[in-house]
């Protein structure tokens, strides 16, 4: 799957990128079958009440953050720029709807071009920076 194919690794200017309804996917039968699951449903009914509205929640494995904004709306505030993040979106938004919510996208939800993995730093810079930790006292 391809990443930053709507931001190209950039951020606008005057900005950030946004998704409209027209960015999503359309859902085959077995995706479907996936934003039914009962669980899913349920996690959803439950983070559409009332006593969580303002709070948002960030779906680290899917790629995604969602805000709970009041009378059965769930926001989407920020999305990585990766085709996985968007079909994983796609599917939960097909799980709002059959627990009794609706997405928002656009023009609240920000696109954030997708990093390359950070590199670990090696056994010899975490040596140097273990050995310079105190000073001496006379």
């Amino acid at each position: 799957m391809e990443k930053n194919t709507r931001t190209k690794g950039n951020y606008l200017q005057a900005g950030y990128h946004t998704l409209h309804e027209n960015d999503m996917l359309e859902l085959n039968a077995s995706q479907l079958h996936q934003a039914a699951a009962p669980n899913d449903v349920e996690y959803m009914r439950e983070f559409l009440s009332k006593e969580e509205v303002g709070r948002y929640h960030w779906f680290e494995n899917l790629g995604f953050t969602l805000q709970n904004a009041g009378a059965g709306i769930l926001r989407c505030i920020h999305i990585v720029d990766h085709e996985a993040a968007i079909l994983s979106l796609s599917i939960v938004r097909q799980t709002i709807e059959f627990a009794g919510g609706r997405l928002e996208l656009a023009p609240y939800t920000v696109i954030r071009p997708m990093a390359d993995a950070v590199e670990e730093p090696q056994e010899s810079e975490e040596q140097e920076v273990a050995q310079v930790v105190g000073m001496e006292v006379a």
